[in-house]
């Protein structure tokens, strides 16, 4: 199935209408009110939307969840800000993006951290080991953890091709403006250059940045092939992007039956959302040959990954510790 035709499906189902605007509470509901930086056609909208259905249909409307898209609540930093502050009750953001409050979260979204497809399901569906992460990051802030979606591959789109990192010497990346993401720069042999995902199109446009990386539905959705003919698939990272609840809603507001319906209800839509991507990605990544982007296969992914590897040795390994530990175990 197309992701068209899949969005279609997902919309009747869920019975709203992907235009970006939040589910309608009902009048006896709480309401929780989070969002997204990305737009309402993507499938992170979609599993949040399913997410929102399932939680509002098993607590008979007693809870009703509300999706902002397209950083109508702010950029991903204002978003993990407003969720820690309780400003706003939950957002979804790039996993990473806990990182600088909990250093072990790095390791969830840097270069060639996840080693396959199928370690990434082992760490996102293992819930011992997300509860266990959930409470370190409740130690250190007012959020818990509610799972991970998995986004799809990230690689590279620049003005001019790459196909191992000497061809990107000099090139400004546009990156997230999370730390780890200065491994994945040097991974493709760029130069960071961290901007907020809503000003990267013109950014790129007017070349103050030369490249920018994601998914093929990033590419897509967000019309970065307009102004990047290159695409080059470094898969340098197998991108989780995390779920983040405000941890005083969470245990203090809902009653015991409520947090597991979310919770569950959470792993059930990020399982669905799992399991349809594979297809999406591709056809995503077949819709950006046919709009006249060159995908590049290079060599070799080994450059890319013994550059990421010298980084995270040096600089994050050491201090992620026994986390590290436990979350390479799960490579297996």
């Amino acid at each position: 199935m197309s992701w068209r035709g899949f969005a279609r499906c997902a919309a009747v189902g869920l019975g709203v209408l992907l235009t970006g605007m939040p589910v309608a509470p009902s009048e006896a509901g709480m309401v929780l009110k989070g969002g997204h930086t990305g737009t309402p056609k993507n499938m992170m909208h979609l599993a949040l939307l399913k997410w929102s259905d399932l939680v509002k249909d098993r607590t008979g409307g007693g809870i009703v969840i509300e999706v902002y898209p397209s950083e109508q609540l702010g950029n991903e930093r204002t978003l993990i800000e407003n969720t820690n502050l309780g400003t706003i009750d939950w957002c979804i953001s790039g996993s990473g993006g806990a990182a600088r409050f909990v250093p072990a979260y790095g390791m969830f979204e840097n270069a060639y951290t996840f080693q396959t497809l199928k370690h990434f399901e082992n760490v996102a569906f293992n819930r011992p080991f997300m509860q266990q992460m959930s409470r370190l990051l409740e130690q250190k802030t007012n959020m818990a953890l509610l799972g991970f979606q998995w986004l799809g591959n990230r690689s590279l789109l620049s003005k001019s091709p790459v196909q191992k990192p000497e061809d990107a010497k000099g090139m400004k990346l546009r990156v997230p403006d999370v730390p780890t993401y200065k491994v994945v720069a040097y991974a493709v042999g760029a130069i960071a250059s961290p901007l907020p995902f809503g000003e990267t199109y013109m950014a790129l446009k007017q070349g103050v940045v030369d490249a920018v990386e994601g998914t093929p539905e990033n590419m897509i959705n967000m019309k970065f092939f307009e102004a990047a003919k290159n695409y080059t698939l470094t898969n340098h990272m197998i991108q989780a992007s995390a779920l983040y609840i405000n941890k005083n809603l969470l245990h203090n507001k809902l009653n015991k039956d409520q947090q597991k319906v979310v919770l569950d209800s959470a792993y059930e839509a990020w399982r669905w959302f799992f399991d349809q991507n594979d297809a999406v990605q591709k056809d995503f990544l077949k819709k950006l040959g046919e709009v006249g982007v060159n995908v590049i296969t290079p060599p070799s992914l080994e450059p890319f990954q013994t550059r990421a590897l010298e980084e995270l040795k040096a600089k994050y390994i050491p201090e992620w510790g026994k986390y590290w530990d436990e979350f390479a175990a799960l490579a297996k």
